[in-house]
């Protein structure tokens, strides 16, 4: 009996854990979203993740964002997009709400750019990024969607930290969602490139057979994101936050 109390007292500190960033009134959703736009906190936090519908575990385990992350808009396989609308498909990324035009958007980890593409009828401005290999040698290429000015090109090599690209605008698509972000995909194999006809996620991922989710990757462990922080050491192969985080 205290063996089964116990479990019960973990699971449910575990569940706590698992909605203790999380957002799911349309009310709060609003009033954080201006809150943050204007370099503001919502309740002394930005690290929250805004879920429009009922999802629960979208990624089977907690994800805890720091607390002075950017929020996440749109998480990994979710079916609502950026700005409350439903998805044909669920998600293949992760949809990170920066102020537009800010120097915010950098390096996960060390690796090299393999390929930019400027003014996508879709996506907007675009770049790929090749980390290398995980820990247990998964292949780790990522694209950064719907970006600003772009600070690199293909080929450059780049270190963790180093700023890639500014903010972009509100893509005047249905690729943007309808509200200002960017979106960070992963995948374990690399698309044909910007010379091919390949456009969005696809262009340096290539098909969903190999995209892969970026919790699974991140410093801190398993849904365990961390922000970037000059100096510190971190393990090759894994990522930190794709973007800049705020200052509480």
């Amino acid at each position: 009996m205290k063996y089964f109390f116990g479990i019960l007292v973990l699971g449910l500190f575990w569940c706590n854990i698992a909605v203790s960033t999380v957002l799911t009134d349309a009310n709060e959703i609003f009033k954080a979203k201006f809150k943050i736009r204007e370099g503001k906190t919502y309740n002394g936090k930005t690290g929250y993740i805004f879920q429009w519908g009922k999802e629960k575990y979208l990624s089977k385990f907690p994800i805890i964002l720091p607390e002075n992350s950017p929020p996440i808009i749109s998480d990994y396989k979710s079916q609502w997009g950026a700005n409350d609308g439903k998805r044909d498909k669920s998600h293949g990324g992760i949809d990170f709400y920066i102020k537009i035009g800010s120097p915010t958007i950098i390096a996960a980890a060390d690796g090299k750019v393999i390929g930019v593409k400027n003014n996508d009828k879709c996506v907007g401005n675009q770049f790929g990024v090749y980390f290398g290999k995980s820990p247990k040698g998964t292949r780790l290429y990522a694209t950064h969607m719907h970006v600003g000015k772009i600070y690199v090109k293909s080929g450059d090599k780049i270190k963790r930290g180093q700023l890639l690209a500014d903010a972009g605008e509100q893509v005047q698509t249905r690729c943007g969602g309808g509200v200002a972000h960017v979106h960070f995909q992963m995948s374990k194999k690399r698309g044909k490139g910007s010379s091919s006809k390949d456009w969005g996620n696809w262009r340096y991922l290539g098909g969903p057979r190999g995209w892969i989710n970026p919790h699974e990757y991140w410093t801190g462990g398993q849904g365990k994101p961390e922000c970037f922080i000059e100096g510190k050491k971190y393990p090759d192969g894994l990522l930190t936050l794709p973007v800049k985080c705020n200052k509480l």
